[in-house]
């Protein structure tokens, strides 16, 4: 049976493949390596696999772009949503800017520090009077973390013990605490006041904090292995920038001109880290967007368990199920094939048969 999530998944999964298919048609180019032409990319995580031919003999690259050389990009503007969302996951929401010049993100952090800033007018002031430790607090902070200061500065101290702190009174020059003790009676209020802050400056700016455009672009690679095609964008411009350095570069031309060489040795064109796609050329696409929907549509669910319903048992069943075809399709295809990609199929299948004993159990 074919759920509506798994419809919509398909649908967006269709989608979004057009979408970068249409993005590969605009930065396609066919470039001279040596004797070969070099085109049509296609990604495969965060690789990008080129045909070449020469004559009648034809062949494959698989260009993999490191982080300085995806940053390029990224500095250039050409990938937006991929540097955005990458910054987003490393930064989370921070109002931040490209530096291309310096090669870097300049951010601000939404964290309130703790002490008071050169932006800030007023400060939080309070005295303890002697017996506890005065201290001045970011303006900014809530009252929460206000009365928190004030419980820190008494917390432990004999004979009152302070243990619990409650916001008792808030207005814009006073906060008022409740401190209170599990282990004794000394309840009672403390107050902190609003004061001028003497370090007031009213032509300083926040504090700026950086963030190496490289360590983005390393995120940007994480999300194209996980067939983000926003980041894979981002690798494709990249890639076709070392295929442009290689054209005018012989040095830079060579190990490339050297692995298309070699890989003519295999029929389809298509070769992995030393592995032969010996299935059709036309099936790899069709097969890969298989195991990855698999892959997404089993991703957090985790394995069977005895204490789960039949709906939970049958949903990681048929999840599981998928995998281990959708792997074993694509294992068959590869020569060698990968050990990784065998344990995973290995593991898919032995969840399932937990899931079918369980499910049997709920039979009985």
């Amino acid at each position: 049976m074919i759920y509506a999530r798994d419809l919509m998944l398909r649908k967006i999964i269709v989608f979004l493949t057009s979408v970068f298919l249409a993005l590969i048609s605009i930065l396609a180019s066919a470039a001279t390596i040596g004797a070969w032409t070099v085109s049509n990319p296609m990604a495969v995580g965060a690789s990008m696999l080129y045909d070449g031919s020469k004559g009648t003999v034809t062949s494959s690259v698989l260009i993999t772009p490191n982080a300085s050389q995806v940053a390029k990009v990224l500095r250039g503007g050409l990938a937006g949503y991929a540097l955005t969302f990458a910054v987003e996951q490393l930064l989370g929401a921070v109002d931040w800017v490209l530096d291309p010049a310096n090669n870097q993100i300049v951010y601000h952090s939404e964290v309130t520090p703790k002490d008071p800033q050169k932006t800030d007018k007023y400060l939080w002031s309070y005295n303890g009077s002697g017996v506890f430790s005065n201290f001045t607090i970011n303006y900014k902070l809530s009252a929460v973390d206000i009365c928190s200061a004030v419980l820190k500065s008494s917390s432990g101290l004999s004979p009152w013990y302070y243990d619990k702190v409650s916001v008792k009174y808030v207005s814009a020059s006073q906060i008022s605490c409740f401190v209170s003790s599990s282990t004794t009676t000394f309840n009672g209020s403390a107050s902190v006041f609003r004061l001028a802050n003497p370090d007031y400056d009213p032509n300083a700016k926040p504090e700026e904090k950086t963030l190496p455009l490289e360590t983005v672009a390393q995120k940007v690679i994480e999300n194209a292995e996980s067939d983000n095609l926003d980041a894979q964008f981002a690798v494709l411009a990249a890639a076709n920038n070392i295929l442009s350095e290689a054209e005018q570069d012989q040095a830079k031309a060579k190990p490339i001109e050297d692995e298309l060489e070699n890989n003519a040795k295999c029929p389809s064109g298509i070769v992995n880290n030393g592995s032969c796609w010996v299935c059709s050329r036309e099936s790899h696409a069709p097969i890969r967007v298989r195991v990855v929907y698999a892959k997404d549509v089993v991703g957090g669910l985790g394995k069977c368990e005895k204490f789960m319903n039949s709906s939970e048992l049958l949903t990681r069943y048929r999840a599981y199920s998928e995998l281990g075809a959708a792997r074993d399709a694509e294992n068959v295809c590869w020569v060698p094939q990968d050990k990784n990609h065998l344990d995973e199929a290995l593991d898919a299948k032995r969840i399932v048969a937990d899931c079918n004993t369980y499910l049997g159990l709920l039979g009985q």
